[in-house]
């Protein structure tokens, strides 16, 4: 699981994403300043998103993009670590199939294909989500 699963979704991941901005503005793609005006947090992201994007289509080999994995790997993931947990406990995880999704596992649903909704519908429609995954998780369809 930790070799082309996790590559592909690191790879899809908003995480590749927020650690190619800091590689771009090391590398001197994207300046915060330039004289006489500062950039925003968002249009700083806009611009990384945007290089990134193009980089990973059209050289996905590309040294930056390379930097952005190891760094995203070793930094906020430690997938070594990680890895090295997994080995020790392999004998230990029991896989139990459920007819229903798990209670524990609520978070991680709410979190899967999130799009952001603005306004007041906002807190509506997450309460609703997680009152419906809830309702799944404890069989009470």
């Amino acid at each position: 699981m930790l070799g082309d699963d996790l590559e592909d979704w690191l790879d899809e991941s908003a995480l590749m994403k927020r650690t190619f901005r800091n590689c771009a503005i090391i590398a001197g793609l994207i300046e915060r300043r330039h004289p006489g005006k500062e950039k925003t947090g968002r249009q700083i992201t806009m611009s990384s998103d945007l290089i990134y994007d193009v980089l990973y289509q059209h050289e996905p080999d590309h040294i930056l993009i390379r930097a952005t994995r190891r760094d995203a790997a070793r930094g906020l993931l430690d997938i070594e670590r990680l890895g090295d947990m997994l080995r020790r406990i392999r004998s230990h995880i029991v896989h139990q199939p459920l007819d229903r999704i798990s209670p524990l596992a609520v978070p991680v649903m709410l979190d899967i294909g999130r799009e952001p909704i603005f306004g007041e519908g906002r807190e509506s429609a997450m309460a609703d989500a997680a009152d419906e995954l809830m309702r799944e998780a404890l069989g009470q369809s």
